[in-house]
């Protein structure tokens, strides 16, 4: 044990604690100590890294999100191209397409509605 002359002393002589031990800290259980990252391989620190589940969760969001934008990015910068394309489409078709469309519409939509009322008709037995 030092002796008192030993200790750092303030102004008044009264000896400096340092590293406070408090009695409820015997009691609980030491923390593990962090690894020194400088002494850690690339690989070990990437590990340890996506270990952490804080760390996943932020990356699984940041994904999403990224992925969110992307979507929507992708979907203002075609959206206005194929409109356009279907437009022109559309126009040097004429009336054409028009009766194509009507004409595909007359044929099929019969099948649409047996098929539906089926449907409905099965759901309902």
């Amino acid at each position: 044990m030092k002796s008192h002359e030993e200790l750092p002393v303030d102004e008044d002589g009264i000896p400096i604690l340092r590293n406070i031990v408090h009695p409820e800290a015997g009691n609980e259980e030491k923390p593990r100590p962090e690894p020194r990252l400088d002494a850690m391989s690339a690989e070990s620190m990437a590990r340890e890294l996506l270990g952490n589940q804080a760390l996943r969760k932020a990356l699984d969001e940041f994904a999403a999100e990224l992925s969110l934008s992307i979507y929507q990015h992708i979907d203002r910068s075609i959206r206005p191209v194929i409109e356009q394309a279907i437009t022109s489409a559309m126009d040097e078709a004429g009336n054409s397409a028009y009766d194509e469309i009507r004409q595909q519409l007359e044929s099929t939509i019969p099948d649409i509605l047996a098929r539906v009322l089926d449907e409905a008709d099965a759901r309902d037995s």
